[in-house]
């Protein structure tokens, strides 16, 4: 199916490497709101970085909640903790993706980050993005991506030391927009997520990623 115009494009998925947002524009002063024993609650609709958000990760659990006004993405938040974690296994749960953002995770496999990777992607994702689909699964393995009918976002880095969930509004993209993330080394939720993911991988056949939305669809509705 050849794309669809410029004029006729969703927005959502453009993708470009323009900043998110120019912190030069951006004169809120940061803020951090409350600190709590095991929670920092952060304002970051300024300059600050995915480093500086993921500045209070620890294996205490302290968990960090925070806005951001666009300047840095999942895959920076991502890519922060694993600066904090090093090499480990990574799973991803998003609606749609963008090139760079899918670029930028490769490179991390290549450095050894990224010791491995699954995907769980909404049922329109691999018809969306046919290219994406295809540079996920020659990296990542055939077995890497699972379809359904998914809104959910989230990212769990883990390895014999950490399990850090991040739980997000953003997409695997550019987010030109007020967004939330939530971070923090939780075993609990992390052994939980990632039982919900084998569960999926277990259950779905994976030929069913190629297949009519519909078949997906019918798929979600009988085993969900």
């Amino acid at each position: 199916m050849p794309p669809l115009p410029p004029d006729r494009q969703n927005p959502l998925f453009k993708d470009d490497r323009d900043p998110v947002a120019d912190p030069k524009a951006i004169r809120r002063a940061h803020v951090v709101l409350v600190r709590e024993r095991y929670r920092d609650i952060r304002d970051l609709r300024r300059k600050e970085s995915a480093t500086e958000a993921a500045a209070g990760l620890d294996l205490d659990g302290r968990e960090t909640f925070g806005l951001t006004k666009g300047q840095f993405s999942l895959i920076d938040l991502i890519d922060a903790v694993l600066a904090r974690t090093g090499p480990a296994a990574l799973e991803v749960s998003t609606w749609t993706a963008a090139n760079t953002d899918v670029s930028s995770a490769l490179a991390m496999v290549a450095s050894g980050r990224v010791t491995r990777a699954r995907w769980l992607v909404d049922l329109t994702f691999v018809r969306r993005c046919p290219q994406l689909a295809a540079r996920i699964r020659e990296t990542f393995g055939d077995d890497a991506i699972r379809v359904s009918r998914n809104h959910a976002k989230f990212a769990c880095i883990h390895n014999e030391t950490w399990k850090v969930v991040i739980r997000t509004s953003m997409n695997l993209n550019h987010n030109p927009r007020l967004e939330d993330f939530t971070l923090a080394h939780d075993p609990a939720l992390a052994d939980f997520l990632i039982a919900a993911m084998d569960d999926l991988w277990q259950t779905q056949r994976r030929s069913l990623q190629d297949e009519r939305v519909q078949n997906v669809s019918d798929w979600w509705n009988r085993h969900g």
